[in-house]
């Protein structure tokens, strides 16, 4: 006979439920007045309406001022915003709307879904939309994409509105970040004096015979302060502030665009740019404005610097780029010692050190002139002994063809990858045929595929040692042809045969300099340190 017992319900406590955690995040998207009087109305009514709520714990305000919502990873308090709820220290996010939460929506659907994943809910006032309900993903889908095309529009407003003003020669300056000058009330730019003075000095010294970073040492050494508030001049801020139209009284409008995603670069003729002649007082006389330009245009032309063409000015030294420090494997980059005085001497100097000094890397400084001749050493000695080391060399070249190019490995690969890949064909038509599990099928094809990787990267590989040493011997042959062109040894440095002949130069210590020739050879040189000249 069945026996029943009767289990007693337990006695209910008075528990007290939980507080929802709950924060807010605001955005206003310039500094202006009256955005700055709704950022802090957001910031007051959120911590007063969820402070008044008994079932909610406030948490916080997550808020960014005079930012674009066009760019989640740019709004660092959004940011922290996410990373927050990552550690779970809120329940629940409430903001004013789509837009004000963000206004691509990519990032916000990618950030809701990221949320809604840990169980954290955004509520929208506006729309009046909860994440977590089951609904909302489709709402918030529709309006995030009004949210992105009102922004589109505003953009292109903006747009059309500062073509119009710039047809019409207006234009605003912000002077926080420009040396010279202030704004007045209306608008206008006047001169402020103390920093005027120190544009017409740079303008000076310039016309005088001075180069840019001549000219920064000199301000720095004179503690002259920078519109940065600092005394540290950097070479580039010289020759940005020698090539401003804007201190000889002009302004070229339109220098930058915005592009399409909504990132700002120069304007190579994308867009038109407008001309504004003495659309404000002038620091700097036109005259002396168009005798900086040109002598700037003048001393770039010597230097084998031309318009639009960076990469042959980065160049322009056949050292430039091929030295590299054995110490901390940077490159070196050329410096001139003493310039301007009878001592001036060039020399080359690893980058770390020179960010660094000695702390970060103790190599140091070589002569150029070292450098130089060291490369005529190796150049003659090849030259001189061209047949036992470029013979001996093609020789070994050679016996490594017949150990490493082992063409009966390289047709087995060919034959198991060709076979690889028909079985995988016959997978997939077995599975369509409906002849095996799909699971089966899935999983003897990821170990094929595994398989066949493998092959292919042993393949590939061997393959790029080929090249490798076929590259290496056809270098050999056309270092034969140099060296014949030549006719004699060298008796001075040769740009164009430094740059067909070395691949680089590894500096082991700074009197022991490898050269790593583009055939594969590599020759050791050392010098002994000497005032005035090495010796080599």
């Amino acid at each position: 006979m069945k026996k029943i017992r009767t289990i007693e319900k337990a006695p209910i406590f008075n528990k007290p439920l939980q507080k929802l955690r709950v924060c807010a995040y605001v955005r206003v998207s310039t500094n202006q007045a009256e955005q700055q009087e709704s950022f802090f109305a957001q910031v007051q009514h959120y911590t007063s309406y969820i402070n008044s709520n008994p079932e909610w714990s406030f948490t916080g305000i997550y808020s960014d001022q005079g930012i674009s919502g066009k760019n989640a990873a740019k709004r660092p308090e959004f940011m922290r915003m996410v990373q927050d709820a990552e550690n779970k220290k809120f329940d629940l996010i409430i903001t004013k709307s789509i837009s004000r939460f963000a206004r691509n929506t990519t990032d916000c659907l990618e950030t809701v879904r990221k949320l809604k994943l840990l169980g954290i809910a955004v509520h929208f006032e506006k729309e009046a939309i909860n994440t977590l309900t089951a609904e909302s993903e489709l709402m918030l889908s529709i309006l995030s994409s009004v949210a992105e095309e009102e922004l589109a529009s505003i953009s292109q407003n903006m747009h059309w509105s500062n073509q119009r003003r710039f047809k019409k020669g207006k234009f605003s300056v912000t002077t926080k970040r420009f040396l010279g000058y202030d704004k007045h009330k209306n608008g206008q730019l006047v001169i402020n004096e103390e920093q005027a003075a120190i544009v017409r000095r740079i303008f000076k010294d310039y016309l005088s015979g001075l180069g840019a970073f001549r000219i920064a040492r000199g301000l720095e050494a004179d503690e002259i302060i920078n519109i940065s508030g600092n005394v540290k001049w950097a070479e580039s801020s010289i020759l940005d502030i020698l090539k401003n139209e804007k201190y000889c009284g002009d302004a070229r409008l339109q220098k930058t665009i915005t592009t399409a995603l909504y990132n700002r670069k120069r304007n190579y003729g994308e867009a038109p740019m407008y001309y504004v002649k003495d659309s404000h007082p002038a620091i700097i006389s036109r005259d002396d404005f168009e005798k900086v330009q040109e002598l700037m245009g003048a001393r770039a032309k010597a230097k084998g610097n031309k318009e639009g063409d960076r990469e042959k000015y980065t160049n322009r030294y056949a050292l430039t780029g091929t030295i590299v420090c054995g110490n901390c494997g940077n490159t070196f980059k050329r410096h001139i010692d003493n310039c301007g005085t009878v001592a001036e001497s060039v020399c080359w100097i690893c980058n770390t050190y020179i960010i660094g000094r000695k702390n970060s890397c103790g190599v140091g400084r070589i002569k150029e002139e070292t450098i130089k001749g060291l490369f005529v050493k190796v150049f003659n000695q090849l030259y001189s002994n061209q047949a036992k080391l470029l013979g001996d060399y093609k020789a070994r070249l050679e016996m490594e063809k017949l150990t490493e190019l082992d063409n009966e490995r390289i047709a087995k690969l060919d034959e198991e990858i060709e076979k690889l890949i028909k079985q995988e064909r016959a997978l997939f038509l077995i599975e369509e045929k409906g002849y095996a599990d799909h699971n089966v099928v899935k999983t003897e094809h990821e170990e094929l595929v595994k398989t066949l990787t493998q092959l292919q990267t042993e393949r590939s590989d061997r393959m790029a040692e080929i090249n490798k040493r076929d590259n290496r011997m056809v270098r050999t042959l056309e270092l034969e042809a140099v060296l014949e062109a030549q006719g004699g040894n060298l008796t001075e440095f040769s740009d164009d045969l430094y740059r067909n002949m070395v691949e680089k130069i590894v500096v082991k210590e700074r009197t022991k300099l490898i050269f790593h020739l583009k055939n594969g050879l590599v020759f050791e040189e050392t010098y002994a340190l000497k005032r005035g000249h090495d010796i080599f």
